[in-house]
């Protein structure tokens, strides 16, 4: 009877396992994320860091700030050249552009870009992505540099979402879980 039970057991186990997968791979492949409403900054930036791996929205984003605010330097983090080209191609000075190459990850881009913000002896820093990115990217760099002030800057969301955005989204649903899991940011909002 025993031996019974504990079949039993095992079985409803993976029941449940098996239906939580299927719930998150539900909510990753089909939800809507929520859109972040952009806000006008708070304050005039010491610097604008603008986030490699976005589409061109984040170069027109950088591009619009760099012209709003001329006296902070950009720095372009965890890019493989494409950002940086592109705005020194709209006409951004080459000594504002700073450029970060090693980072792979929003968290490397925190942690790498933390020199080149004490360096320009930044305090109040706008943070350049995408309307998808905005929530973790602002929580990553608050937790990797608590003592600085950083807001976040994008180009709203277009409706309807572009093949882009959609798979972008699934990344970000899969994103939060493991920067959660890890400790990476303290909570999503």
């Amino acid at each position: 009877m025993l031996y019974k039970t504990d079949l039993i057991m095992r079985k409803a186990g993976l029941v449940v396992i098996l239906a939580g997968a299927a719930m998150a791979g539900s909510w990753i492949w089909w939800a809507d994320w929520p859109n972040p409403e952009s806000q006008t900054l708070p304050w005039e930036p010491d610097a604008i860091v603008v986030l490699g791996g976005g589409n061109e929205d984040r170069v027109t984003e950088a591009w619009r700030l760099a012209q709003s605010h001329p006296d902070a330097p950009v720095i372009v983090t965890g890019d493989g050249g494409r950002i940086a080209e592109a705005l020194r191609d709209l006409g951004l000075p080459e000594e504002r552009l700073r450029h970060e190459t090693s980072a792979a990850s929003t968290r490397q881009n925190a942690q790498r870009v933390e020199p080149l913000l004490n360096q320009e002896g930044a305090r109040r820093v706008v943070l350049v992505t995408n309307w998808f990115h905005a929530p973790r990217a602002r929580l990553s760099f608050r937790r990797a540099d608590p003592g600085r002030e950083f807001a976040v800057s994008f180009r709203p969301r277009r409706e309807p979402l572009s093949p882009w955005d959609v798979a972008c989204q699934r990344r970000e649903r899969l994103a939060w879980p493991v920067y959660l899991l890890y400790g990476m940011v303290p909570g999503m909002y």
